[in-house]
Order: C-alpha cells, then sequence, then structure tokens
C-alpha cells in the first residue's frame, strides 16, 4: 500500500518537474544579453535576430517559435515595469511567475513592423485569394438560420499564421468541388471575437462545417498535417446528416413500399440507385433543401442484379448513379443518370416537382405551393368527407394531372374537419357542413399573403356520382374540365374575399416523437458543448491515454486507502469494545450491588407482536439479540445494557424474554430444535444471550451450558451475569465459532459480537420453525 502511494507521489512530481521544464524562458538568454544589458543594447540584439528568425526570411522548421520567443523577450526586457518583475520574481507572463505562455503576449509582427515599417509585405490582414469572408453578423443573420438549407464550410485562422498556409492551400483548392454539389465555402479571421466565441474556436487554423443549425469542428489533434483531401472531405461527410434525413433501401420490395406511401407523407420520392455504400453530396444536399416536400432514398445497384424487380428498374445501370423521381404513379416521372447527374440538374428538378399531383393541404408550405399570392392562375380545392376523398382519390387524380399540364393550376385537398384545419371550416359554412357526405370543388385567387378570393364552382359529388365517376372518368373529367376552365378566362361573378384562416402544420406533427426529442438532445449538446471550446478542448484531453493513466491512478490510490481506513475503523472499533469492557468499575456495597449509570438504549420485550415483525417477508434481515431474564429487575439486564451500548449498527436488534411473561416460547423452542444432540445440550438458564436468524431459521447462544434449575440465575461473585465480562472467574459457556461442548474461557462478549457481523458461525443451531405460543 505504501509502495502504491510513493508510486503516485513520484508520478505527480515527475509531470509537474516535466512542466517546469517545457515552461522554462529566459528573455535574456534567447537575446544573447546579460541582465546589466541597456536598452540601446536590447534593441540592437532585437533587430539583429528579429531580421534573421523572420519566417519570410528563414525557411528553418522553428523558425516561427524562435521569431516568437524574441519579440516575447523584447516585450519583457523593454518594459521596465516587466523587466524589473522578472529580474526580482522570475516572471515571464503577466499572469503567473513562471512558464513561457505566448498568448499572454502581442502580436510578433506588430511589434516588428513598429521598428521595421511595412519592409516585409508579405503578410495581409485578409487571407489573400479568399472567394469569400464573412464576420459574426452575416454568420448569426444568414449563414446558421439557413444551414440546414445550405450547409457551409469556413476556414479561420489569424493574420500572420505560419502554418496555417498548408491548410488553407488544401481548403481553396477544395471549395470548386464542394461549391460543385451545393455546399458553400469562406473564410473568416479568428481574430474576431464575437465569430471565434460563437463557433467555439481554440486554435488556428480552423476549420467548420455549419450544417442543421449546428457547427462541426474538424480535429485536427494540434497539427497542421490533418489538414488532407481524404481527411477534409470525411470530416464534411461525416457532419452532413445523412442517415438522419436519407433512408437507405434494401431490397425492391422497399422501394415498390416506399413509392406506394404518397397518401400518408404527402410528398413525392427522390430514389437514388448508387454502387458506392454513401450517397454522393450532389444529392443528399438538394434533398435537404427539400426536405419538407421530398423524401429521399438510397438503394444499393447491386438489388438490381436480382431476378424479381419492378419493371422500370430494368433499365437502370448498375454502374453509373441514376436518380429516379415519383409521385402517385408507380412508375417514375423523371430520370437523371450519367453525365446530366449533377447538383445543379437535381436541385432543378427538384424545385419544379414539390407537390404531388393532388396533394392535401397539411402545412401553410403546401398552401403557399398551391395558391401561389400575386399569381394569375387560381388554385382548385377540394373540400368535404375525407373518407369518401381517400376512397376515390384515384377519380380526381386524373382531373388534377390535367388541370396542371393544361392550365399549370393546381389542385388539392382540405379536410376542415374538427382535427385537421379546423380554421377553414367557417369560410366553407355556406359551401359545406361538416356532416354531409359529400365533395365540393372551390376555386382561390390569392392576390395578397394574408387574403384570398374564393367562389364555389358549384361541382360537387356524392356517394352515387363518384361511382359513377370512377365507372366513366374520362368523360366526366372532361366535362368537369371545361367546366372549371370557365374559373381560368372569364371574370369572376360573386366572388368573396376572406383574410386567410390559420394554417396548422401537421407535416412536423407526423414526425416520430422520439426523433423529436433525440434532435433536440443533440441542439443543446451540439450549442453547449461543440460550440464552447473549454468543454471542446476537455472532452478532447479525456481521450488521450495520459488521462486514463492519471484517472486509474487516483482510483487505485483511492481504492487502497478506503480499504486502509475502513481496516483501521475496525480495529479502532474492536478496541474500543473491549478497552471499555475491561475497564469497567463494578462498586460493591454490603448485602448490594452498585450499578452504573446507563445510556438510554432501546430494548425491547420479545413477546408475539414482535416476532411477528420480523418473521414477515418485507421485514429487513437482522440479526436479534435476545437476552433471557426472569424479570425486569434482574442484575443481568443491567450489564447486558452496557454491553450493548457499545453496539453501534443497524444490522442488530436487542430484545429481553422475561419468563414470567412468556413462559412456554423456551419450551416451544427447544422442542423444535432439529438436531437430538442439540437440544440434549442445550439448557436456556437466566443471563443467556440467544442471537436469532430468522430467515434462516437457526439461533447462536452465548451464555451457560448447565443442568441447574433453569430459573436460576447464574452470576458470578461480582454480580455480573456469565459471559457479560471478562471475568477470569466465569463459568463455561458456548461460542459461534466452537462446538456446542466447548467452553468460551477465551471468548469475550464483544468478541463474539464480532464474529456474528463477520458471519463466522460453525455451529448454529437449527429450529424447524419459530414458535409463536408465548404464554
Amino acid at each position: 500500500m505504501h509502495l502504491i502511494k510513493y508510486i503516485f507521489i513520484y508520478f505527480l512530481l515527475y509531470l509537474s518537474n516535466l512542466s517546469a521544464k517545457t515552461n522554462d524562458f529566459n528573455p535574456y538568454e534567447v537575446l544573447g544579453l546579460t541582465r546589466t544589458a541597456s536598452d540601446k543594447e536590447i534593441r540592437q540584439a532585437y533587430k539583429k535576430l528579429a531580421r534573421y528568425w523572420h519566417p519570410d526570411k528563414n525557411s528553418e522548421p522553428n523558425a516561427h517559435e524562435q521569431f516568437t520567443k524574441i519579440n516575447a523577450a523584447y516585450e519583457i526586457l523593454s518594459d521596465s515595469i516587466k523587466r524589473q518583475n522578472y529580474d526580482d520574481y522570475g516572471t515571464t507572463s503577466q499572469d503567473n511567475h513562471r512558464g513561457f505562455n505566448t498568448n499572454h503576449f502581442r502580436d510578433p509582427y506588430d511589434i516588428f513592423r513598429a521598428h521595421f515599417g511595412n519592409d516585409f509585405n508579405f503578410f495581409h490582414e485578409s487571407p489573400s485569394g479568399a472567394k469569400k469572408l464573412i464576420h459574426s453578423r452575416e454568420f448569426l443573420n444568414n449563414i446558421l438560420p439557413n444551414s440546414d438549407k445550405k450547409p457551409y464550410i469556413i476556414f479561420g485562422s489569424t493574420n500572420f499564421c505560419l502554418h496555417c498556409r498548408e491548410p488553407l492551400i488544401i481548403f481553396r483548392s477544395l471549395e470548386k468541388q464542394f461549391n460543385d454539389v451545393g455546399i458553400s465555402t469562406a473564410e473568416f479571421n479568428i481574430n474576431d471575437q464575437r465569430l471565434s466565441n460563437e463557433l467555439g474556436i481554440l486554435n488556428a487554423p480552423s476549420l467548420c462545417v455549419i450544417s442543421q443549425h449546428r457547427v462541426y469542428h474538424f480535429n485536427d489533434n494540434g497539427k497542421s498535417n490533418q489538414y488532407t483531401e481524404t481527411n477534409i472531405k470525411e470530416f464534411v461527410r461525416k457532419s452532413i446528416p445523412i442517415q438522419r434525413h436519407i433512408k437507405i433501401l434494401r431490397t425492391p420490395d422497399d422501394l415498390l413500399s416506399i413509392i406506394s406511401s404518397y397518401n400518408e407523407t404527402n410528398r413525392i420520392h427522390a430514389i437514388l440507385i448508387t454502387k458506392q455504400k454513401t450517397p454522393t453530396l450532389k444529392f443528399v444536399i438538394p434533398c435537404l433543401q427539400h426536405l419538407s416536400r421530398i423524401q429521399c432514398a438510397v438503394l444499393n445497384s447491386s438489388v438490381i442484379m436480382t431476378n424479381q424487380i419492378p419493371s422500370f428498374l430494368t433499365q437502370v445501370s448498375t454502374i453509373t448513379d441514376t436518380v429516379l423521381l415519383f409521385k402517385e404513379d408507380k412508375n417514375p416521372i423523371a430520370v437523371i443518370k450519367d453525365n446530366d447527374l449533377t447538383f445543379v440538374n437535381i436541385q432543378k428538378l427538384f424545385e419544379s416537382n414539390q407537390l404531388l399531383h393532388l396533394p392535401t393541404i397539411t402545412s401553410s408550405n403546401v398552401f403557399n405551393l398551391v395558391c401561389q399570392t400575386n399569381s394569375a392562375k387560381p388554385c382548385f380545392l377540394i373540400i368535404g368527407d375525407s373518407f369518401l376523398f381517400e376512397q376515390y382519390r384515384s377519380s380526381f387524380l386524373f382531373l388534377a394531372k390535367q388541370l396542371f399540364q393544361q392550365y399549370g393550376s393546381y389542385m388539392a385537398y382540405l379536410d376542415s374537419s374538427s382535427t385537421k384545419q379546423i380554421s377553414f371550416s367557417q369560410i366553407f359554412s355556406s359551401i359545406y357542413h361538416p356532416n354531409d357526405k359529400k365533395l365540393v370543388i372551390v376555386v382561390i385567387r390569392r392576390w395578397f399573403d394574408d387574403t384570398i378570393e374564393l367562389v364555389n364552382t358549384e361541382v360537387e359529388f356524392d356517394e352515387n356520382s363518384l361511382n359513377e365517376l370512377k365507372r366513366n372518368n374520362i368523360n366526366i373529367v372532361a366535362d368537369i374540365e371545361a367546366n372549371l376552365k370557365l374559373y381560368l378566362t372569364i371574370r369572376w361573378q360573386n366572388a368573396k374575399k376572406f383574410t386567410l384562416p390559420t394554417i396548422f402544420d401537421f407535416d412536423e406533427r407526423n414526425e416520430n416523437i422520439f426523433t423529436k426529442i433525440y434532435n433536440q438532445i443533440q441542439d443543446k449538446w451540439n450549442y453547449w458543448f461543440e460550440r464552447n471550446p473549454y468543454c471542446r478542448s476537455l472532452s478532447g484531453y479525456v481521450l488521450t491515454y495520459q488521462f486514463w493513466l492519471v484517472f486509474l491512478s487516483i482510483i487505485i490510490y483511492l481504492w487502497y486507502t478506503k480499504q486502509d481506513f475502513d481496516k483501521n475503523i475496525n480495529n479502532n472499533i474492536k478496541q474500543t469494545r473491549r478497552s471499555q469492557s475491561s475497564s469497567t468499575t463494578i462498586y460493591k456495597k454490603s448485602n448490594e450491588i452498585y450499578r452504573e449509570p446507563i445510556n438510554t438504549v432501546k430494548l425491547d420485550e420479545f413477546n408475539e407482536s414482535f416476532l411477528q415483525n420480523y418473521t414477515n417477508s418485507n421485514a429487513p434481515n437482522v440479526i436479534i439479540l435476545l437476552l433471557i431474564a426472569n424479570t425486569p429487575d434482574d442484575s443481568c439486564i443491567v450489564h447486558f445494557r452496557r454491553q450493548i451500548s457499545l453496539i453501534n449498527d443497524s444490522r442488530m436488534i436487542f430484545t429481553v424474554l422475561y419468563r414470567k411473561n412468556s413462559p412456554r416460547w423456551l419450551n416451544e423452542l427447544y422442542a423444535n430444535i432439529e438436531d437430538d444432540q442439540n437440544r440434549h445440550l442445550v439448557r436456556f438458564v437466566t443471563s443467556t444471550v440467544l442471537a436469532l436468524y430468522i430467515r434462516r431459521k437457526f439461533f447462536v447462544p452465548y451464555g451457560p451450558l448447565s443442568n441447574k434449575n433453569d430459573n436460576d440465575e447464574v452470576l458470578d461473585e461480582t454480580g455480573a451475569f456469565i459471559g457479560m465480562d471478562n471475568y477470569h472467574n466465569r463459568s463455561s459457556s458456548i461460542s459461534s465459532t466452537d462446538s456446542i461442548e466447548s467452553t468460551t474461557d477465551s471468548l469475550s462478549f464483544s468478541d463474539w459480537i464480532d464474529l456474528l457481523f463477520d458471519g463466522n458461525i460453525r455451529t448454529p443451531i437449527s429450529v424447524t420453525e419459530w414458535p409463536m405460543i408465548f404464554r
């Protein structure tokens, strides 16, 4: 144990010494001066060394570090107060009296320019060649709020960061590739303190991805050589939530299932057929931009090689990527493949196909796409019974296609029932009643965002007319189309204007509640930890082996210390019991026993109610220490109280059995002893103590085994009952560790208690059951 302590202390001292050596810094030695150097000598030495070690003049690997130290040394020695502090205390920073930390000094190039002007024009206030520079205002007002539709990759560096050059070159070489797949790029200056705080910047260079209102940091482990094209691309791919929003299809049946669920999702489905394990970002980014209206999924092209595939997959290539777009039909409405598969083309396709042919108004977004503001083309809404609409939806689908293809007007269904868009029920009250089993087509024109103009087309369907529409679809649709065409060409009569009612968003409500909670937790985690430089730095340190080495050393040290502490506590308790028991003074007076004042100890009477409390299945598992006495005035009770006052443990309960109150219980206990030999030897004389183990159905006696009359009180000459004090003349007794026939001459009552707590019970006396008869 002591060896472990010494190793632990040595380990801490080693770390402390290592830190001290690492932070050793002497400004006089850096400039090659003595402590008596004058201000002129200091300036001359600085100019000479600064010119030589300037990173733009010196190509040695440690040029930047040496140049920084030279400027830090000059900053100390050129300031009379700082120089005096160093001479007096050895301080090299403003916060402590030891160690070198460049964060406490000015920018070395500021000092250099103060002496040499702008002769060294190798650096610029902003990175030259940057396509776009951002500041905190643009980040907070534009980039972060819109990052769900337009992800950003931003690279940050300081004005004069030498080790940022190579990563910056790599970043700029990748900018076009990222822009081609819809990811915007920009650069920023880490000296923009507000922006750095919002992003949680630790050091320079720094690379961040802003996506889905979250900030992700590239972990370079403090090494600029981690900035490679492969690492950066992998980091960007992991930062884009692909699996969160894009489903992975395993079989052709999964494909058929998802394109058939349009009536449930109310969304278009875009399927990428690819041989790659992960989808290309030029497909992912448009999917994220149109997430509310288009459900994207990926199917591996190896599935197409199987026999049972849908007919539209037979023409799909298994080598190159292909994008299929589905609406209500089981055949794709558009296919993009080969050289046409670019981010721009996919984005255009999604932009022009955000609605089903016959969508349902489930959000304000859908309503705004169906009924566009300030459009000369009106929109047509089917209102009425939702059950009838779902039953005959396919009959209206052909009509909706014709209206859009011929006239560019959308048709949609709006459910104004109490569980859906109930706010529309008031403006439809004169046209449709919720109890009516019919469907009605109305036409709406929207001149302003909050105002609509509505006309009843008087085209109505009950169940009979819907059956007729289903049987003779083409002819009836042609008549309806001709009727609705009038509202596209003539001036409306009897049009009514209404304020646009509130439109409830059911697209968000249909999201999985667990997914919502998980996303909220991730958002909070990203804000409090990923965008907090101190928490991120700590989490990075936790992943190092040095942390776990120190942590395990502390755990082992604390564990061994606790073992020693517990051992010492137990030894102290035992020693206290023995010392207090042996030092007890008993005063003897003529023809009477003097009793010392005893602290109040709870001593319940052992009776039927007491025993029932502990035989109950819900009762605590404790040891019941039972003293056998005749009356409450027996002298053995005083000595018993004295002994148990030294015991402070909740595992033991103390009680006393009075023979006159419970005359039959001991006889019943004697009869219930399982072993005949034990029954023959046991005598429950006064002053005997029994340790009762209720659940395990056995007891351990402490006291005399005697053939004396059971009513005799066995006392020694001092008045103490046998076994209660360490008296050299006490009679033989039974212990828990010896056989019943052995004596306890060398075993005190406190030792017996310790053995009970330690579980050293070698000769328990088992019983068939605990008697419940006391009288």
